[in-house]
């Protein structure tokens, strides 16, 4: 399988980064192809132009091949902290630039939204300070209950750690072990 995996964290030696890397290895491991985005070390540009908002499309190389290669994944993966109960700035704006409608959704006749992605499952890591809250989990909301589902992305699994502010050396070993057998169950080895 192909997988796409999106880092969105600016810190190159940050938690997030090493979660990334153990998913990497995991599904690397089981014979699947990633590559894996790390948008602060690209210098993905978040911003919107009126251009892409008229036309959806982009003047920007990086984002068209962010669409092309999003669009023909078999899988996603996404490693991000919860920050302000979001996502960070740069990954919502990677949504907004890439998820975008004629390549990753259309508009079905009643208003709604009819997916275009190929990939089916989803893998959600995420990091926090705070404890998760109860109730209503806007990040959840935001992932599996809207962006991914509209873009036909059936099967959202999240791996929500926390808080990670407190957290040893030891409970940063296990959360890594964790995420990697997350996304072996995901994405099991294909035979």
């Amino acid at each position: 399988m192909r997988i796409s995996l999106i880092l969105a964290h600016p810190d190159e030696e940050s938690f997030n980064h090493a979660l990334a890397g153990s998913v990497c290895d995991a599904l690397e491991a089981e014979g699947h192809e990633v590559t894996l985005h790390d948008l602060h070390g690209e210098g993905f540009d978040p911003r919107m132009t009126r251009e892409e908002v008229r036309t959806h499309r982009s003047q920007d190389a990086p984002v068209e091949a962010h669409v092309a290669e999003i669009v023909s994944a078999d899988g996603l993966v996404f490693v991000h902290p919860v920050w302000f109960d979001a996502p960070p700035a740069i990954l919502k704006g990677w949504v907004e630039r890439v998820l975008r409608e004629g390549d990753a959704f259309e508009r079905g006749v009643d208003g709604g939204f009819v997916g275009r992605l190929r990939a089916e499952a989803a893998l959600l890591v995420t990091t926090q300070n705070a404890p998760r809250s109860e109730g209503v989990d806007a990040v959840d909301h935001f992932w599996s209950e809207f962006v991914l589902p509209a873009m036909g992305v059936r099967e959202v699994e999240r791996v929500a750690l926390t808080p990670v502010v407190a957290s040893d050396e030891t409970q940063r070993r296990a959360w890594l072990d964790e995420v990697a057998a997350a996304a072996r169950r995901r994405f099991p080895a294909v035979t």
